[in-house]
């Protein structure tokens, strides 16, 4: 197995996309048999600088039950996990990923809804 490249900015990809034009690729959620963490799965477009990521998950209510901040990402294929921390964490959800930088705010946003 082979390691993962991670970004390098004295030798950017060659592929690599300014800042505002790095986009979400996909986005998955999968939860873990617990019921109340996720595994969330994140693909970016090759970028020429490190982006930071705002990730937020909430209830069917509209209320914040967790968040996470992944401050400029070297990897444009990534992997964590949230936790939702609640006695019933049972129920819909809906999971906002944004892609930021300090100098532009906000290039892409994507949401993608699942259950618990």
């Amino acid at each position: 197995m082979s390691a993962m490249p991670h970004f390098n900015p004295l030798h950017p990809p060659e592929d690599g996309l300014p800042p505002a034009e790095v986009r979400i690729t996909s986005l998955k959620v999968e939860p873990w048999p617990d019921g109340r963490r996720l595994r969330v799965l994140v693909n970016l477009t090759p970028f020429l600088e490190r982006p930071s990521l705002n990730a937020a998950i909430q209830d069917a209510q509209g209320d914040e039950v967790s968040s996470a901040v992944i401050v400029e990402t070297m990897d444009n294929q990534m992997v964590f996990t949230m936790h939702i921390r609640a006695e019933d964490a049972r129920g819909n959800y809906t999971l906002t990923l944004s892609v930021t930088y300090p100098e532009i705010e906000e290039v892409d946003r994507s949401s993608i809804g699942f259950t618990l």
